[in-house]
């Protein structure tokens, strides 16, 4: 529960706050970011702040998966705490979550876990908490904040026990949003003009499993529902190796769904799999990415690595480098072992932090060679592109549904799916 239920009674005279919302970590945490500060601005009568030096309320969200994140979140929260002293300051998240006190002697400042993000506006100003639904997980109305792209968060939780994560310390089990939920607030999205809908949550693949078992509604079950209301594509976020099948994809492989797949396997080598407790193979993983470009031909294919997990060899590595260099993949996301206090790696003898430096830079190259070599391969294909808000020189940015960002037309407009021809002229080589 964090540092405990605080209420800042001093609060409430100030009428219609600005709120400002700052995310540390993966899209879930984003999500959870704009429904905190939406449910604030609601609750509170107030409105969003353009930046945090004008706002009366900073919500924190923080991430804790590696030591180096950790340490992001104290810095950013310092840094807000100076550059504006008289705004209350809300500290949620995972860091919180597993280390309040890390927290301690800022003034002004709520420090709270996970569980309290549906109940931030009654800690601020005194209110109980309102009774959620059982079953429903946080958040259970929508809200896209400012973003072009809708995120809908579906599962939240993880039951997989690896050995090097905190994650199920932070969140806990792995949890469903009820079907009718989702598909709720996924008209809600449509309604509201949103034309791509990211679906998060910290193990995807797990989703309906705790509600309607093995053989009920599924991930690719929800898919096919939310495709059903028609008006806009899905894109999934990371999936987790450990429950995604061949099957699964095969039932996913429906138009609307974006052509974009990320996915941790976190090493190329089985050895290395089995010590970090990953129930799955080299061979599987081979299997899976296969299976991907077989159904979704043109997929954008990532994945994440840990480099330097304890006990990795120069073979292992060169495993990785293997698996990066399949022709299978489009990019890595490139994390060098982070021991993580309370989990079984943490007091496992590690890899010289040097050496697993050296590694990690090594995969962070051979990433930045897949990712032009992608999108070389890309040239001359039509596609549509989600028009974003945010520009690059002169002209807006517009995403592929296989992840690639390119120029938008001249005078398109933020929302709009348009259709073009990757070229040189248009693909930003550089995002």
């Amino acid at each position: 529960m964090g540092a405990g239920n605080q209420v800042f009674p001093a609060l409430s005279p100030v009428l219609h706050p600005g709120v400002f919302g700052y995310t540390l970590g993966c899209r879930l945490n984003s999500c959870e970011t704009d429904a905190m500060v939406s449910s604030l601005v609601k609750v509170l009568d107030g409105s969003v702040a353009a930046s945090y030096q004008d706002a009366d309320i900073i919500v924190v969200n923080t991430c804790t998966v590696t030591g180096r994140s950790a340490a992001r979140c104290r810095k950013a929260v310092k840094g807000f705490r100076q550059g504006n002293p008289g705004a209350l300051l809300i500290v949620t998240g995972c860091a919180a979550q597993i280390d309040p006190g890390q927290f301690e002697g800022i003034d002004n400042c709520l420090v709270t876990g996970n569980s309290d993000k549906d109940n931030l506006s009654g800690l601020v100003i005194g209110l109980p908490p309102e009774k959620r639904p059982e079953r429903v997980i946080f958040p259970c109305e929508t809200s896209r904040g400012r973003r072009t792209r809708a995120f809908l968060k579906v599962q939240d939780g993880c039951d997989n026990g690896c050995t090097y994560c905190i994650v199920p310390l932070a969140r806990g089990a792995s949890r469903s949003q009820p079907r009718e939920v989702v598909i709720q607030q996924a008209r809600e999205l449509g309604a509201s003009g949103a034309k791509e809908i990211c679906l998060v949550g910290v193990d995807l693949a797990d989703y309906g499993r705790d509600l309607y078992g093995r053989n009920g509604c599924g991930l690719s079950d929800l898919v096919r529902d939310l495709l059903g209301i028609g008006g806009f594509r899905v894109r999934l976020s990371s999936l987790e190796p450990m429950f995604l099948t061949t099957r699964t994809l095969e039932e996913l492989a429906l138009p609307g769904v974006c052509r974009h797949f990320h996915i941790p396997f976190q090493s190329g080598s089985s050895r290395i799999l089995s010590r970090m407790g990953r129930n799955y193979t080299r061979a599987r993983e081979d299997e899976l990415l296969e299976s991907i470009h077989s159904l979704f031909p043109g997929a954008c294919v990532g994945a994440d690595i840990i480099a330097g997990f304890p006990g990795e060899t120069g073979e292992d590595h060169a495993l990785n480098i293997s698996l990066a260099q399949s022709g299978l993949l489009a990019y890595l996301h490139v994390f060098p072992f982070s021991p993580r206090p309370g989990t079984p790696a943490a007091t496992m003898e590690g890899v010289p932090p040097g050496i697993a430096a050296v590694r990690a830079g090594e995969l962070r190259e051979l990433s930045g060679q897949l990712r032009r070599g992608f999108r070389e391969s890309m040239r001359g294909i039509g596609g549509l592109i989600l028009v974003e808000g945010r520009r690059h020189g002169n002209s807006r940015v517009g995403l592929t549904d296989n992840y690639i960002p390119v120029a938008a037309p001249q005078g398109s407009h933020e929302g709009e799916l348009l259709a073009v021809t990757l070229d040189d002229s248009n693909i930003l080589w550089r995002l």
